[in-house]
């Protein structure tokens, strides 16, 4: 059961050029953060289509909920342009990693679901559409409903105060400081006045029964088919809460499964080889990563090298080879930097994962500090790109570089920076959380270390 995902823009025909272009290179923005975010769970990278339409198709359905909001959320905010989505779980007669190859019946009923959903002439900016199957099909059928009639009647005021406070994690303090509401009983008025907690709660339901769809399903309990990616799937979700020991497990029985179920020489197992892996990277079973990563490179053999997914597996193998290899580790993620100058522009935000990879490498396997400096500030630029809507990765960006002039005693542009990291966690950060603590004790012993006498590198 794959998880589908296709959408066109509404009226795009209709669109002037200049906001045409500009909805364009919206989508593509969105597409690059869904690609680089999700990079390990995709069948296919996220993509325009036929001109005003784009798909793509994942292995993890719980995510689909979170991708569907970004998507309309970047598209709409280029001059309140719409756009329509369908979601489905189902079959496909054709996998592969290219999303104009790969088809099957799940595809079929996505394309169906949005034609009804275009000849209903419906005018709300919320035109989205979930199948997964007829077991719970009215229940997730109310949950967009819901939603649906929430957000009918928002003003524009609203819908930026609800997309605000999404942004920065539902905190009501920073969201009203962010947008000029000077009172907390104001904020409050608005959320009332929105639904936002009945809005927020709708789209949390449905998110927590597609999760949970894996964990009744591994159970035994009869709401889809068991495959290797109900496993997968829940590996994942142990693996983002670092229970690697538990991750292990379920990927090593999702990986059983999918070689029953295809074959040991199928590339739909190339994410379950580079998963596994990257659990020994975490649990230092580097002999094991090793294996997983190789059988992963002999899966792409075939395939071209110029693509996000060899990318990613050579990046992961480079990590590896850093504590076993020094001088293969560094040909490793240059090889990386080669493919995705090939593939993507400089401004992609796996540019920002590779810079800070790589300077993280020059500081824990040589101490080469003044060379690590050059790759933070090389992923400190593309993290400015979305400095607007991750403040915290940009901060902490900073604070990477901040650590590097302090480890090599220019304890006066350390202040500097972690001056500014700071500014931005308390811009965006609730005043108890851990990273503010972390911040100002980094401030103080750099503001120590220059008054006792520090003078520069």
């Amino acid at each position: 059961m794959y998880c589908v995902i296709v959408g066109d823009i509404v009226n795009s025909r209709e669109l002037e050029p200049s906001v045409r272009e500009k909805v364009t290179r919206a989508a593509q923005s969105a597409f690059d953060r869904i690609n680089t975010d999700y990079i390990d769970v995709l069948m296919t990278t996220f993509g325009m289509v036929r001109g005003d339409a784009f798909e793509g198709v994942m292995l993890s359905q719980h995510y689909a909920p979170r991708i569907v909001q970004d998507i309309i959320k970047a598209i709409y905010r280029v001059e309140k342009t719409k756009v329509r989505i369908a979601v489905v779980l189902g079959h496909l007669s054709v996998t592969d990693y290219d999303r104009n190859v790969v088809d099957g019946p799940a595809f079929h009923k996505a394309f169906d679901n949005l034609a009804k959903m275009k000849a209903s002439k419906n005018d709300h900016w919320l035109q989205v559409s979930f199948d997964i199957g007829p077991l719970a099909q009215g229940l997730v059928d109310s949950q967009l409903g819901l939603l649906s009639a929430l957000t009918r009647g928002w003003t524009a005021r609203q819908q930026e105060i609800v997309w605000a406070m999404e942004a920065h994690g539902c905190d009501e303090k920073i969201t009203a400081r962010q947008l000029g509401i000077t009172s907390a009983a104001a904020m409050k008025k608005h959320l009332r006045a929105a639904n936002f907690e009945a809005y927020r709660q709708a789209w949390d339901g449905l998110t927590d029964f597609l999760i949970k769809i894996d964990e009744y399903t591994a159970n035994d309990t009869p709401i889809a088919e068991k495959s290797y990616l109900t496993y997968f799937n829940l590996a994942e979700r142990r693996f983002f809460t670092h229970d690697y020991t538990e991750a292990e497990r379920l990927y090593k029985k999702s990986l059983e499964l999918a070689q029953n179920d295809l074959s040991e020489d199928d590339p739909l197992l190339i994410p379950v080889h580079n998963k596994l892996a990257e659990v020994y990277f975490h649990t230092r079973q580097l002999v094991y990563g090793m294996k997983e990563i190789e059988k992963s490179l002999q899966l792409q053999e075939g395939m071209p090298k110029a693509r996000l997914q060899y990318a990613e597996t050579l990046l992961i193998k480079a990590a590896l080879d850093s504590h076993i290899n020094f001088e293969q580790a560094k040909q490793g993620y240059e090889d990386v930097l080669s493919i995705a100058r090939d593939i993507l522009n400089e401004a992609h935000p796996l540019f920002g994962i590779i810079y800070s990879q790589l300077a993280s490498f020059y500081v824990n396997a040589s101490k080469e500090y003044k060379k690590a400096l050059e790759y933070y500030y090389l992923a400190l630029d593309v993290l400015e790109n979305n400095k607007r809507t991750s403040p915290v990765n940009y901060a902490i960006g900073i604070s990477n570089i901040a650590l590097c002039y302090f480890r090599i005693n220019d304890f006066e542009k350390a202040v500097v920076h972690w001056e500014k990291t700071l500014a931005i966690y308390e811009e965006n950060l609730p005043p108890n959380h851990k990273y503010m603590g972390g911040a100002r004790a980094m401030v103080e012993s750099a503001r120590r270390a220059l008054e006792g006498g520090g003078d520069g590198a």
